[in-house]
């Protein structure tokens, strides 16, 4: 036990013995952190976004005004049995009646219905269908096509948004390359200053290396404070990350999300995965540290 505090203790004496290249070493670090934080958070922005949009595509068909509701019943039965088929939503003649004058209240347009009697309704029914991938709907839409099928459809109309997925996709692509192209420049540069700064630990250290050969201690107890001086080094960066970013998410960044999205709670998916996001984080930048230290210790520490 008493061996691991003193551990500690040159660990920590090291850190503050070499302290503006230790403050260089964790400035960029944090900014190597804050990059991979920023790329968790684009790919979070994309995935929500696209799902959103996602769940507003679907093809709507329009049945012909003389199409019972036994019809449009047999017609789902057989829709059923086509496995790319997610959900299938019948909208009454009635529904569709009120959502035309929801859509149409200030439009010229609803006057048009003034010419049917009260009972009469010009509409007929329609289905919404839903498919589970986007690359599924042509499918659907050719089971659609069949013969026996188009006797009792009127149209079918594919809200596809395929373009607004596919920026989505193509920005956040552009994104997340250069930010990889950061982030291998952060932590590089991260390795070069951590080498130097171990070099210089060792060097300002080695009369008192050479005090603990004398007292045997093994290579282990010399070794193990540069190497735990290093993880000090991802743990602090982490740390300031997570003082930084909460804040910001809770207090500026999403009550700007708020005003432009709905139902995108980045806040809420850091918070809710703090551990797996910044406990991956400090994983990478503790095995980087250590390999760097290592290498330093082999070249310059001869013990």
């Amino acid at each position: 036990m008493l061996s691991i505090f003193r551990i500690l203790k040159f660990a920590i004496q090291g850190f503050f013995r070499n302290f503006w290249l230790s403050i260089v070493t964790i400035t960029m670090m944090i900014m190597a952190v804050l990059s991979m934080t920023l790329l968790v958070g684009i790919n979070n922005i994309k995935d929500t976004t696209v799902q959103g949009v996602e769940q507003k595509v679907d093809i709507s068909v329009s049945m012909k005004q003389d199409i019972t509701r036994e019809d449009v019943e047999a017609l789902v039965h057989d829709l059923e049995g086509v496995e790319e088929v997610k959900s299938i939503t019948i909208v009454t003649p009635e529904e569709n009646l009120e959502i035309f004058k929801q859509n149409n209240v200030d439009s010229p347009i609803k006057d048009a219905l003034d010419i049917f009697a009260d009972d009469e309704n010009p509409l007929s029914y329609s289905l919404v269908i839903q498919a589970f991938e986007l690359n599924q709907y042509e499918t659907i839409l050719g089971f659609l096509d069949q013969d026996q099928y188009l006797e009792l459809t009127e149209s079918s109309t594919f809200r596809d948004h395929k373009d607004i997925v596919a920026k989505i996709d193509s920005l956040a692509n552009i994104v997340n390359k250069y930010s990889w192209y950061v982030i291998a420049v952060f932590i590089l540069i991260s390795i070069i200053v951590i080498f130097n700064t171990v070099r210089m630990s060792i060097y300002t250290r080695k009369e008192e290396v050479m005090i603990m050969k004398l007292v045997v201690a093994n290579n282990w107890f010399i070794r193990t404070p540069f190497l735990l001086e290093s993880i000090f080094y991802g743990l602090i960066a982490i740390l300031i990350v997570m003082a930084i970013i909460y804040p910001l998410l809770d207090f500026v960044i999403q009550p700007s999300i708020n005003s432009y999205f709905s139902g995108l709670e980045l806040s809420a998916y850091f918070k809710n995965n703090i551990f797996y996001i910044f406990g991956y984080q400090f994983l990478i930048l503790s095995i980087i540290n250590v390999l760097s230290t290592a290498v330093a210790i082999k070249r310059y520490l001869k013990v």
